[in-house]
């Protein structure tokens, strides 16, 4: 059996990235931050609500999720409230690239409580916006950075991610002067010597982004006469096969309800895979499979880059497709509606027929000579062929009969009216 692991990802903005703050901004900081995205991103992606720069816009997390997430110890967790009151101080200057007279000062963090294990966090509009619009944005796996211990090789990993592109091999981190790389790092006061940045610092970090996470960092520097100037990075993706399919032996094998394996093969083949059935069987739990359904088919039309994501805050969210199901519905009920009129219809012009031609038979049998004589009228005026097929007898019988047939009609006109 093939196991997935499974990516937690956030888009960060690369304005995030590159910006810089005028504090260091230290590695639990940096691992909450990121967590925080996450979940704020979760929430705003796919809604069809404005941001709007007045608003307040409040999230939630579980203290557990935030500590599982960020990868954080119980060491850690003691002093978070020290790292995020750290975190809510500092203040970000955005500069516009075109225009250097163009610029927004804005906080990381605008406000964060504590209460009944649960974290309630404040987000400027600006970073909700470029989380919702998810334009420009890196992906960063949230269980890779949980693993670095460094703050620099957090710093390195972002970067490294942003620029590193399989499909484009060509596009690279930029080079990068030391003076910049320091103010990146905030290491413009430490470390002054280079063997000792390179030591403590990049030598580090590469280091360990190289063996814990998806990527390969490695750099080379570039003097300008006898003084080191740059930095040169090179990152390279790790091979799919290596870093995210393990291969397992399942001894209890989970068994599952026919719904469910009815939703599994709705999934996209790349959505197929075992522990997604145990979120459909976990969302069948409050949800009918009409929905799913539909939901499965509302997302398959968004595609959405983490499915399952999409389909679960679809669920939680009252259904994407609960418009256009109960659209479907409606129609399936006019159309339903229709029939058994269609049915009902067709069910009393039999009765009708029945009737008129039973009563068309008594009637007959009372009438007189003359009376007979006036239905016959339009039988003389027949083909020849016709008159050879039905007798004057018949053709009289029909004629009363239609007459019969007619005021019975119209008699249930009075009575619906």
């Amino acid at each position: 059996m093939i196991s997935l692991k499974k990516e937690v990802i956030v888009r960060k903005p690369n304005q995030l990235i590159s910006i810089l703050p005028k504090e260091s901004i230290s590695l639990i900081q940096q691992k909450s931050y990121n967590v925080f995205l996450r979940n704020a991103q979760n929430k705003v992606k796919y809604t069809e609500e404005e941001i709007k720069e007045d608003k307040r816009y409040i999230f939630e997390i579980s203290c557990k999720e935030l500590e599982k997430k960020a990868g954080l110890n119980k060491k850690n967790y003691d002093y978070i409230e020290v790292e995020l009151e750290k975190l809510m101080s500092i203040v970000i200057k955005v500069v516009d690239k075109e225009n250097k007279d163009n610029w927004k000062l804005f906080h990381l963090i605008d406000e964060v409580d504590r209460e009944n294990n649960m974290f309630r966090y404040v987000l400027n509009p600006l970073i909700v916006q470029a989380l919702k619009e998810q334009t420009y944005f890196t992906k960063l796996d949230l269980l890779e950075i949980a693993k670095l211990d460094s703050k620099y090789s957090v710093i390195l990993y972002e970067l490294a991610i942003r620029y590193c592109n399989k499909r484009r091999p060509e596009i690279k981190i930029p080079k990068m002067s030391i003076e910049e790389f320091r103010r990146k790092t905030n290491t413009e006061d430490k470390y002054s010597a280079i063997k000792d940045l390179r030591k403590y610092v990049l030598d580090k970090a590469c280091e360990e982004i190289s063996k814990k996470t998806d990527i390969k960092l490695n750099y080379s520097t570039e003097k300008v006469g006898r003084r080191i100037a740059y930095i040169n990075f090179k990152t390279e993706r790790k091979e799919l096969s290596k870093k995210t399919i393990e291969t397992k032996v399942i001894k209890n094998v989970e068994e599952y309800s026919p719904q469910v394996l009815e939703l599994f093969q709705l999934l996209p083949s790349l959505e197929q895979i075992e522990t997604n059935k145990r979120e459909l069987a976990q969302l069948l739990k409050g949800h009918s499979l009409r929905y799913l359904k539909a939901d499965i088919d509302y997302a398959k039309q968004a595609q959405p880059d983490n499915f399952m994501g999409f389909l679960k805050a679809s669920c939680e969210s009252g259904h994407y497709s609960s418009a256009k199901l109960e659209k479907q519905e409606r129609k399936e009920e006019l159309a339903r509606q229709g029939e058994e009129e269609k049915q009902k219809k067709q069910e009393l012009e039999k009765k009708i027929k029945q009737k008129a031609h039973q009563k068309a038979k008594e009637k007959y049998e009372k009438l007189s000579e003359k009376e007979i004589a006036s239905y016959a009228k339009g039988y003389e005026s027949l083909p020849k062929m016709l008159k050879e097929k039905v007798s004057k007898k018949e053709f009289v019988l029909g004629a009363v009969e239609e007459e019969v047939k007619q005021e019975l009609r119209e008699l249930l006109l009075l009575i619906e009216d």
